[in-house]
């Protein structure tokens, strides 16, 4: 029978971020990062020039090459066309393409405004859509964000609860397709209030051993029954404060959120159940420049009511499905998780174009029985970084992390973790 999960650590979880929201929107938000002007006026502050691999290239092939192909005039949101590569143990390698537009929608704004629309396959013979963006009206007192993606997949599960070396892996093939939509309302300083609306729908599940059948951690949760479809359909309460300086690459700032969606049946959800997240970032600078920096991230992702098994917090997938660097996406699965992550970011040329990084993170996930939380699944890794826009400051990452119960990997992408 499932637990509710332990009251204090809600409880704490959100007066936290309730009071780190409080504490930021009491400061200004500080200016955008200066590393998002013109291509080759942009320095670090001992004043040396910044170089990309678009820099590189040129080196090589004797002529100009961008990262960006320019798809408008430079006001407003700056768009652009980007390749796409990544790389995790689940999928494969995945190539594909991304539309994407940045900038500041307001002649005294502080706040970037940012949009994406890509798509990619994998080796592995996965598709995927996205549709992401967090967009400010031009006076910045309202806020829309929007996460829509389709997803067609084949993903294995392990059961819920801590790793353990006793659990089976369980292949499952799946479709996925959200529709996540909020707008936020300014309060004061850089905190928003807002409502959203939440539609997931897995479908055509095939639980591939229990069609052998087979007893399988998702025909146990269901109580015996393997369904190839579940829906659930909410609306939410969030509350946000950001104040960091670059949303792709922070160097200082802090990031506040908390959400609570609430799923009910006569909407079209299979059942009524709720689901908190509570995530808090902050980054800091170790010494005058920004090459060094020290990087916090931390979420609660906690579930109450008869979740559906794929929409239970599962290491990887989060929003951008960056958390739990050497870990299998989708390794530990729980009713309830906690995750904290540390990582030393070192920029190792003065041009900025190469540099390191140091994590450790661990997942706390809730055991299936008691609903108490387990010993923590930690890793531990370092990854190398390649400028591949000087512009936004976008990085090419390779990070190999180390977790418990044999688990290892590279994972590729553009853009940092957190």
């Amino acid at each position: 029978m499932r637990q509710r999960p332990v009251l204090c650590t809600l409880g704490v979880a959100v007066v936290a971020v309730l009071l780190t929201s409080a504490a930021v929107a009491q400061d200004q938000v500080p200016p955008p990062d200066s590393t998002s002007v013109s291509a080759d006026s942009v320095v670090l502050s001992e004043g040396v020039p910044q170089r990309d691999a678009m820099d590189i290239l040129k080196g090589w092939f004797g002529k100009s090459v961008d990262s960006q192909v320019s798809l408008g005039p430079p006001i407003g949101l700056q768009w652009a066309l980007l390749p796409t590569i990544n790389f995790n143990p689940v999928s494969g390698f995945s190539v594909g393409a991304a539309i994407s537009g940045a900038g500041m929608r307001g002649r005294d704004g502080v706040h970037y405004s940012t949009v994406s629309l890509s798509g990619s396959a994998s080796t592995t013979g996965q598709i995927q859509f996205l549709l992401r963006g967090d967009v400010f009206t031009p006076g910045e007192n309202y806020l829309l964000k929007a996460d829509l993606r389709y997803l067609d997949t084949e993903r294995s599960t392990w059961g819920l609860g801590r790793a353990s070396h006793l659990q089976g892996e369980f292949p499952m093939e799946f479709k996925l397709g959200r529709i996540y939509a909020s707008l936020y309302r300014r309060m004061t300083g850089p905190l928003y209030l807002g409502a959203g609306f939440h539609y997931d729908e897995f479908s055509n599940i095939v639980d591939e051993r229990a069609v052998e059948g087979e007893v399988t951690p998702y025909s146990t949760y269901n109580g015996g029954l393997t369904p190839s479809k579940s829906t659930a359909v909410g609306v939410s309460l969030n509350v946000l404060a950001d104040t960091r300086d670059n949303l792709v690459n922070p160097s200082k700032g802090t990031l506040s959120s908390l959400v609570m969606r609430d799923y009910y049946d006569e909407m079209g959800s299979d059942d009524h159940w709720q689901e908190l997240w509570v995530e808090s970032r902050a980054y800091t600078k170790l010494g005058a420049t920004r090459r060094n920096v020290l990087a916090i991230w931390m979420y609660g992702w906690m579930t109450f009511g008869p979740a559906p098994y794929l929409n239970l917090p599962s290491n990887g997938w989060d929003t951008y499905g960056r958390a739990s660097r050497g870990y299998l996406a989708g390794r530990v699965r729980g009713t309830n998780q906690l995750y904290l992550e540390g990582e030393y970011r070192r920029t190792l040329s003065a041009d900025g174009l190469w540099g390191m990084v140091m994590f450790a993170n661990t997942l706390l996930t809730t055991d299936p029985v008691n609903g108490i939380y387990q010993q923590g699944d930690p890793a531990l890794g370092v990854g190398l970084r390649i400028k591949f826009n000087k512009r936004s400051n976008t990085n090419l990452t390779l990070d190999y992390g180390v977790g418990r119960v044999d688990q290892r990997g590279f994972f590729l992408g553009m853009t940092e973790v957190f």
